[in-house]
């Protein structure tokens, strides 16, 4: 009988090994006793957002106009009026509609404070809640821009989220702080159609040393 149960405790051991080692390993990636710290921006020592996205813009290309075709038929002329009210079919933003949501988009918190509940990374800009991630969950968003898959990674002194929409549309920012104590990079990347890649980088030094 006490072989019996020696044996069956070694089975379930043996079963309950690689969950365990797969449990102790998630936990040991979503460590981020580096990251995990309240900051402040040192704005000389940072992209300059106004510039960067002026020269952005600057290289933007608005797509051409798409208009309906019309024809004699009802349906075509109805199309056709509608165009008429509602103006010509966009896919892309306009030069300064651009601009003002890359200035939305890109605007730099002077504080940021870098928590872990559980296996939630929160992330506190000074706004009324703080954004919650949660690392190794995908999910997808929709917002003004489509639909975005979304993938987050914790792992060592890094923390990165990356938003894909397709058709050349994407953001990713990251979080990286190379020694406890030392200074938190975050930087971020947004692609569009017909512009170039607008990458900032935010520099800050520990809040306790400021």
């Amino acid at each position: 009988m006490r072989q019996s149960s020696s044996l069956l405790l070694a089975g379930m051991l043996a079963l309950a090994g690689p969950a365990l080692l797969a449990q102790t390993a998630q936990a040991q990636s979503l460590r981020c006793d580096k990251l995990c710290a309240s900051w402040v921006l040192d704005a000389a020592a940072s992209t300059d957002v106004a510039a960067a996205i002026d020269a952005a813009v600057d290289t933007y290309k608005e797509e051409k106009v798409r208009r309906i075709r019309s024809g004699n038929d009802i349906a075509s002329l109805e199309r056709a009026e509608l165009e008429e009210g509602l103006g010509p079919m966009r896919l892309r933003p306009q030069r300064e509609e651009l601009r003002t949501q890359l200035q939305h988009q890109l605007k730099v918190p002077a504080q940021l404070r870098l928590s872990l509940n559980d296996d939630v990374v929160l992330v506190d800009e000074g706004g009324t809640s703080p954004r919650r991630f949660e690392p190794g969950q995908p999910y997808s968003r929709v917002d003004s821009i489509g639909t975005a898959k979304i993938t987050i990674r914790l792992q060592g002194s890094v923390f990165e989220v990356v938003e894909n929409y397709g058709k050349g549309r994407s953001n990713r920012e990251s979080y990286a702080a190379a020694d406890k104590g030392a200074r938190l990079t975050v930087t971020r990347t947004l692609s569009r159609p017909g512009m170039k890649d607008i990458k900032i980088q935010s520099v800050y030094a520990p809040a306790d040393a400021s």
